[in-house]
């Protein structure tokens, strides 16, 4: 009589065997990590963004997977970030002012003279700054990894050649900015113009607006000589993107996740505020190379706007004294001034 109870034995314990095997030759399943920008597939960012998706890749091992949406093909930023904490998104990098709107006291950065290439480059201050902006988030379920450097803004006119604060006068300018910057343009009597940048030089050529608040890579590359004149008072507005994360989704990852997109992020930034000034001040030299003016604020007018900043600044730092005080001791210990 064959002892069929013994076989049974050895063929399940073989499958099971076989499965186990199966099982721990199996590859991880990647964990997606979805970016949407609204921002074109060839814009600077998504550059950014792709080598920050390989690197993550390469240093998890292909266990977070970046899948980066550029050009609103997912979302706009502003709706990404509406939807961080529903898990169809896990991060976006949308310009700070975003932030602003979602937690009115992170626009301390937006203020004029806030921030400057130096102080940035202070890496003190550059980490001490992101972790203040973040405590003001978390509570809503965000966290804020990083700033990236967006441009230095400056004002470019089709036929004015301002100079000086009174030369700005009621021009009709296109501007972007919070509560804060908006009170410091109409201080200035400049007539503050909301219009996607796809439209300023249009409207400039066609004397809708005499003016646009805008960057050097606009001036450049959307408004070209339709836009002959530049003036820069320096530090009035260096505008930043924020690397925002779902909380929960970043803190539920292991520690060696973390690291890997912290760290990844860190690299890209440092390098990322140097190659950025230097692509600013290359498009400004093409322009006046093309045959455009460019005047720029000397120390005299330049301490005319900071007091005027400061005037407009007095409503915000009553509303958020905290981080106001946090901004003074940040500079204080890091050894930088604003």
């Amino acid at each position: 009589m064959k002892n069929t109870s013994f076989g049974t034995s050895l063929r399940a314990g073989t499958a099971i065997g076989a499965a186990l095997v199966a099982t721990l030759a199996a590859p991880a399943v990647a964990e997606d990590l979805v970016l949407p920008s609204e921002v074109a597939a060839t814009h600077w960012k998504t550059d950014y963004q792709n080598e920050f998706a390989q690197m993550v890749d390469e240093r998890t091992n292909g266990e977070i997977s970046v899948k980066v949406f550029p050009a609103g093909q997912l979302y706009n930023e502003q709706d990404a970030l509406a939807a961080l904490g529903t898990g169809a998104v896990q991060m976006v990098w949308p310009v700070s002012v975003r932030v602003e709107s979602i937690e009115p006291a992170t626009g301390v950065i937006n203020l004029p003279f806030a921030l400057s290439d130096e102080m940035m480059a202070n890496e003190c201050f550059a980490k001490g700054l992101t972790g203040v902006m973040s405590s003001y988030v978390e509570p809503r379920g965000l966290e804020i990894l990083g700033l990236l450097r967006t441009a230095d803004l400056f004002f470019i006119f089709k036929d004015d050649e301002v100079a000086s604060m009174e030369d700005l006068k009621g021009k009709k300018v296109r501007v972007t900015g919070g509560r804060v910057f908006l009170d410091t343009m109409d201080r200035l009597g400049v007539s503050s113009v909301s219009m996607a940048a796809s439209e300023m030089s249009t409207a400039m050529s066609q004397g809708a607006i005499d003016g646009v608040f805008s960057s050097p890579a606009g001036w450049a590359e959307m408004i070209g000589m339709t836009g002959k004149y530049g003036w820069y008072v320096p530090g009035f507005s260096l505008s930043t993107y924020a690397v925002v994360a779902d909380k929960a989704w970043f803190d539920g990852l292991p520690a060696e996740h973390q690291e890997a997109i912290t760290s990844s992020l860190d690299e890209i930034s440092k390098r990322q505020w140097i190659d950025a000034k230097a692509s600013d001040d290359a498009a400004i030299q093409h322009m006046i190379g093309q045959g455009a003016v460019f005047h720029v604020a000397d120390e005299a007018e330049s301490a005319r706007w900071r007091q005027l900043a400061d005037e407009s600044a007095t409503s915000f730092t009553e509303a958020h004294p905290e981080v106001m005080a946090q901004m003074a001791e940040l500079e204080t210990t890091c050894g930088v001034g604003g």
